[in-house]
């Protein structure tokens, strides 16, 4: 009871987010079964709890330094972020247990490390934008449209100019519709970087159609990136589905 309060103090401000029980993870999810699962892609699944949402990731012992730093940048990103328009990061907790495996064409059983990393957010009741944009938009007003626009606007404009972070992943996936009122809450920083107006020669990720031009091309990091991702989703938003520019221009 003591942890579920804890839990409570930290989504209400009271307390800074901290490393988390394996035990009180397991408890509100309970056991992270098959029934609370609520999400699940790429990097890992997401359960719901009480009150919050966990995002289990396995880690990849063949990719281990850059499962570890997708971890770290999301970690980093979310513990000193605090706005009404980015989902509320409340813990976290690593996890190395062991499982046993049989190789191909082998009678015998290895044992195997597995290694887990575990976020803790609030829990936001309506999913994700990307759920909402279909024919129609599901009946959305063209108020709650500008509604929405607005929160994500003002959620970018508090990681650009306040935490200096760039988010580098915006698509309606990674952005979370809470309440009655659908309040736009920006999620998952795996691959935040500060902004610097850098680049990176080695692999670019990013989802296709919303990636800015002059990163999937050259590499090249600044926070108009996240503004191009931020027009894809207006046209979306305003047409329920995707601009697709011509391959010329």
């Amino acid at each position: 009871m003591g942890d579920e309060i804890l839990l409570e103090r930290i989504l209400n401000g009271d307390e800074e987010p901290k490393d988390l029980p394996l035990g009180l993870l397991q408890l509100i999810t309970n056991d992270f079964s098959q029934d609370r699962k609520i999400g699940q892609g790429g990097f890992g699944e997401v359960y719901k709890g009480i009150i919050v949402s966990v995002k289990r990731m396995y880690v990849n012992l063949h990719r281990l330094r850059d499962d570890d730093k997708l971890f770290d940048r999301e970690f980093n990103s979310l513990r000193k972020v605090n706005h009404r328009n980015v989902v509320r990061f409340l813990g976290f907790c690593s996890n190395t247990y062991q499982t046993s495996i049989q190789e191909a064409g082998s009678e015998g059983i290895n044992l195997a490390n597995v290694r887990e990393r575990l976020l803790c957010f609030e829990y936001i009741s309506n999913g994700s934008l990307d759920k909402h944009i279909t024919d129609e938009l599901r009946g959305l007003e063209w108020e709650t449209r500008y509604d929405i626009i607005i929160g994500i606007c003002k959620g970018l404009r508090y990681l650009h100019k306040e935490k200096n972070i760039v988010h580098m992943d915006l698509k309606p996936a990674n952005i979370l519709l809470d309440g009655t009122y659908m309040v736009p809450k920006i999620t998952d920083f795996g691959l935040s970087r500060s902004n610097k107006n850098s680049h990176t020669t080695g692999l670019r990720f990013g989802t296709r159609g919303y990636v800015a031009p002059e990163y999937e091309n050259a590499g090249k990091i600044s926070s108009k990136s996240d503004v191009y991702s931020l027009g894809v989703i207006i046209f979306e938003l305003l047409t329920g589905s995707m601009g697709v520019p011509d391959e010329n221009n």
